[in-house]
């Protein structure tokens, strides 16, 4: 067993699940790690966490979501943390809460 430590942020930000992009991304069918139920409305339960590649260089496994929303989460991981060789991805919990 391996155990590596990870850095991660939460982002609060119900403008992202308002955006229209960003709905059509969350219910495109792609597996992503959400609580999100596929095909409805984003609700205050429609948390996603999303990974940055640690290098910081606008890379990760969800970097396919609108371009406009992924540059706003690289702003605040790369304000946050320095970038980083061979560490696990940042993980990004990005909920919907008024």
């Amino acid at each position: 067993m391996e155990v590596l430590e990870s850095k991660a942020v939460l982002i609060n930000a119900p403008e992202f699940f308002a955006d229209t992009e960003f709905q059509t991304w969350l219910n495109n069918g792609k597996s992503k790690f959400t609580w999100h139920c596929l095909g409805k409305k984003p609700s205050d339960m429609s948390d996603v966490v999303v990974l940055v590649d640690p290098e910081l260089n606008g890379e990760g496994a969800d970097s396919d979501m609108p371009e406009h929303i992924w540059e706003q989460i690289l702003t605040v991981c790369r304000s946050k943390f320095k970038p980083k060789l061979y560490m696990p991805h940042i993980l990004v919990r990005l909920t919907n809460i008024n």
